[in-house]
């Protein structure tokens, strides 16, 4: 074979490494989450309950400068950064931020409770979480799968490209980019494909 040869055919790439040389070798995810470890961290904090309501008023009222505000509950006022304290929720950690499998965030927080937060959106027709309040085109059918961590949940197409389309208004309004993850996760769980993003 030519080294100056500009393209190989399949075979002569084939021959490159032998199929042999693959055993022992597994690709690790970057995905670091884990529902199984979220769910063991939580459980022996005793959290599950209390958790579930911070996650509930994050997804449905968001949060901004790590204010993430509180909730009444049999009458009590309760502080979500307080109840992150207790329970050593990650709330100071940038985007490309490092982390175990079962440390909890309140991202993660959403994302486990993804089918609760649906179920009471489901119940509260009146209450919109502030993403598809504020960044969708407000399709009364997608309020209840329009909130952060939702990409985890949505099960058609249609719900995962108004999920989408909704985290571009979002990035174009604040300058993020946010979407670019939905996007993959998407990707990832087969609900979208490659072909819904290029048309």
């Amino acid at each position: 074979m030519s080294m100056e040869q500009q393209y190989l055919n399949n075979q002569q790439l084939k021959d490159l490494v032998a199929i042999s040389d693959f055993q022992g070798f597994q690709p690790v995810s970057t995905d670091s989450y884990s529902d199984g470890e979220i769910l063991k961290t939580i459980t022996a904090k005793s959290g599950m309950k209390i958790l579930l309501f911070c996650a509930i008023q994050t997804a449905v009222v968001g949060s901004g400068n790590k204010v993430f505000g509180g909730f009444v509950m049999n009458g009590e006022k309760i502080n979500v950064k307080e109840i992150y304290k207790e329970f050593d929720v990650r709330d100071d950690l940038s985007l490309q931020s490092k982390i175990d499998p079962g440390e909890l965030t309140p991202r993660r927080l959403q994302r486990f409770y993804r089918v609760q937060i649906n179920e009471y959106l489901l119940q509260n027709p009146d209450i919109a979480p502030y993403l598809w309040k504020k960044y969708s085109t407000l399709k009364e059918e997608f309020r209840a799968v329009t909130f952060p961590g939702a990409e985890s949940l949505v099960t058609t197409r249609e719900e995962g490209l108004y999920l989408l389309e909704t985290y571009k208004t979002l990035d174009d309004r604040l300058s993020l980019n946010i979407a670019e993850r939905i996007r993959r996760v998407l990707l990832a769980r087969g609900i979208i494909t490659i072909q819904d993003i290029v048309e």
